[in-house]
């Protein structure tokens, strides 16, 4: 019975250690696990919701990525509209909701390593009162 004890308390300790030489190791070393981008859709301009044609200004100059930086984006109007991709987030982007209806934009951004993180917005567009 002693050696069974004393042989679990040994592998239990050497678990320890490879754990904590790990945690060790791992501080120094670069991440493996790439974490994902933060993609923010901001208003610059106008409000998302209001009467047809409604045009809006989406600022999206606050996407970061923690580990990295992002490298792209694309950006889906969710009107039907052709997608917008591009690589440079500090230009506002500038769309026109013609037909009332509602809506979710939805920002997507990619990172140096490969990673996505996406985002929606809901849009509200209403009919023209007389």
């Amino acid at each position: 019975m002693l050696r069974h004890q004393k042989r679990t308390a040994q592998r239990f300790l050497t678990i320890a250690m490879l754990l904590f030489m790990g945690l060790l190791m791992g501080s120094c070393l670069p991440n493996p696990f790439n974490r994902w981008p933060e993609p923010v859709i901001d208003i610059a301009e106008g409000i998302p919701y209001g009467t047809a044609p409604l045009t809006i200004t989406f600022d999206i100059s606050a996407s970061f990525d923690p580990d990295g930086e992002v490298v792209s984006f694309t950006f889906d109007f969710g009107d039907g509209a052709d997608l917008l991709e591009g690589t440079d987030i500090t230009e506002p982007i500038e769309h026109t909701y013609e037909i009332p209806g509602s809506y979710f934009a939805k920002l997507t951004v990619k990172d140096n390593g490969g990673a996505t993180g996406s985002v929606w917005l809901a849009i509200g567009v209403y009919e023209p009162t007389d």
